[in-house]
């Protein structure tokens, strides 16, 4: 099991049993409190037992595919296009700034990030703080975590 949680609108933090691990997307940047520092830019990353792959987008900016305990999150910010996210693969929860991501990706969860507008998102809306995900914890229909 692990926490999600928005740090501000354009920052996800994965929290698990060993680490943190904030990522932000406007930035472009991975901080895990590692001694390199602050990863930036496109490559592929192992941090304890999660999984991360940086992709260049066509206009500039990277998302972000993250594999933890076999649940796939992926994040795209505003600079995305369509054609970029092919290279995302299957995403069980897609954070983003853009909704029109979430019909073409198909989440079983979405975290709404930046200055997303979700009202054109079908799903059920749940608002808490953190977030406690495990696999079984999935939803079976669209839900929209609104991590306040």
């Amino acid at each position: 099991m692990f926490e999600l949680e928005l740090k501000n609108p354009e920052e996800l933090v994965i929290n698990d049993k060993d680490r943190k691990i904030a990522i932000n997307i406007a930035e472009s940047t991975i901080n895990a409190d590692l001694r390199v520092g602050t990863i930036g830019g496109a490559g592929e990353f192992e941090i304890g037992d999660t999984a991360i792959s940086a992709k260049p987008l066509t206009d500039g900016g990277i998302m972000y595919r993250i594999v933890i305990e076999g649940i796939k999150i992926g994040l795209v910010g505003s600079t995305a296009k369509m054609e970029d996210l092919d290279e995302l693969g299957p995403i069980d929860i897609l954070g983003t700034s853009n909704s029109k991501f979430v019909s073409v990706i198909e989440p079983k969860a979405v975290i709404p990030m930046g200055n997303m507008d979700f009202s054109e998102v079908k799903g059920s809306i749940k608002v808490e703080k953190k977030i406690k995900v495990k696999a079984a914890s999935l939803p079976a229909t669209l839900e929209i975590w609104k991590l306040d």
